[in-house]
This record gives structure tokens, sequence and C-alpha cells, in this order.
């Protein structure tokens, strides 16, 4: 989990830098109007790619966090009732998709597939292999509700207010934070601009928020690792150092 973090905390020092490039000459903008222009549109499409690194940051952590459990030797019928439904329900679905790209692709071996039906087959076998794409898939650009699906998937409950105690920010505010970034990032991305565009540093306080979330979501997962079965009980070690948000 914390190379996906390592990853979100890259990309968004490289928005910050591109944000900072904008106020750097915008005193020139004022009086030039193609400049200004361009960098209008490179601010509401950083909007955009920022909400592609929550996503992207949200699959690496599945990867990490499945990969962590299915080598831990749980049997898998002692992991929790949640995880369990996840791998079967969420991974079939992933797997009629998957199907359904390659047979459109004309594939004459549906390699995926097969990986995937593997994955899904293997619980019967003390090694098995958990479908973790079955618990990255966010179906939607990751709003509120999106991160609550997401690590419900894990058997976290109370996700909001375990978020709000990880990242020392009321459940209203993430919430609220969240919400008013997505609707900057639609707008964005369905209309190419935005009736109000994101400065340099509404962008920059963008990047704050979701490294702040993300450290939040690796902080609260890891704890739930930590807890029965799926650490040794109590005491049981973390998986990383503790994160911050920068």
């Amino acid at each position: 989990m914390h190379t996906a973090l390592k990853n979100l905390k890259s990309s968004c020092n490289r928005v910050r830098d591109i944000a900072d490039d904008v106020d750097n000459h915008a005193s020139q903008a004022l009086s030039d109007g193609a400049l200004r222009a361009r960098d209008q549109t490179i601010q509401c499409a950083l909007a955009v790619i920022l909400s592609g690194f929550l996503e992207s940051f949200l699959r690496e952590t599945a990867e990490e966090l499945i990969t962590i459990i299915s080598s831990r030797g749980i049997p898998f019928q002692d992991l929790p009732e949640r995880i369990r439904w996840t791998h079967f329900a969420e991974g079939g679905a992933v797997l009629a998709r998957q199907a359904g790209e390659e047979r459109r692709a004309g594939a004459v071996r549906m390699t995926e597939s097969e990986d995937m039906v593997r994955r899904l087959a293997s619980v019967l076998d003390p090694s098995y292999q958990l479908m973790w794409e079955a618990f990255a898939d966010t179906h939607s650009n990751p709003g509120p509700q999106t991160i609550s699906e997401f690590l419900r998937r894990f058997a976290v409950e109370d996700c909001w207010k375990k978020l709000a105690d990880s990242t020392g920010r009321s459940e209203n505010t993430l919430q609220i934070s969240l919400k008013s970034f997505l609707k900057v990032r639609h707008e964005c991305a369905h209309t190419g601009t935005a009736s109000v565009v994101p400065t340099p540093e509404d962008i920059r306080g963008h990047c704050d928020l979701l490294e702040r979330l993300a450290c939040g979501i690796v902080q609260v997962l890891e704890d739930r690792l930590g807890q029965p079965p799926l650490g040794s009980g109590v005491g049981a070690p973390r998986v990383g150092a503790p994160v911050s948000p920068r």
C-alpha cells in the first residue's frame, strides 16, 4: 500500500509543479489573452488528471493489500465474510466483463479470462490468490460513496468515521471537500472548462486533499489488516511506517 501512496504523492507533486509554473507567469498572462486561455485549459485539465490519480491509487492499493492477504496463509473460510463475498460476487462480474472484451477483440485464447477463472477457483487450495480486481473496481469517479464501498470490500465498517480519525479532519469536511473537487472535475471533463476555473492555489489544495485522504485510507486498511483474523491477533505488526499527508 505504501508503494501506491508513494506513487500518488509523486503524481501530486508533478501537478503542484505545473500549478507553480502557472503562478510564475501570472502577471504576463494578465496581458496575454492566448497565454491566459492556455493556462486556464491546463488548470482544468489538472483537475481531471488528479481524479485519475486517485483512481489509480485505489487500484494499486487493492492489488498490494490483496497480495498481502493472500500470502498470509489464512484459510479462505476464516477470512471476513465481506472479503469472501467480494472475491466471488465482484470477481465474477469482473470476469464477465473481461470475457466480453476478449470475445469482442476476437481473441483466439482468452488468456486474461483463464487467469481470472484460475484465481477465482484457487480458494480450494491453501495457497490461494484472491481476485484483486474485484476489490479495485471503483465503478465511477471516487466520490464519498465509492470510497465507502472500496473500504467495505475489505470488511471496514464506519468508513468515514475511521477516515476522519486517521486524517484529523471531520467526516463532513472530508466529504464536502471531495464532492467540491469532483464537481469541478466533472465540469472540466464534460465541457473542457469550468464556470469558475480552478486557480493554481485551488489545484494545490486538491493535491493536499487527495494526499490526506490517501494517507487516511492506508492507515485505516493497515488497522484492519492488524485485526484478527487478518493479523496474528493483539499486537499484530503494521505493514509499514506511519503515514503522513506529505
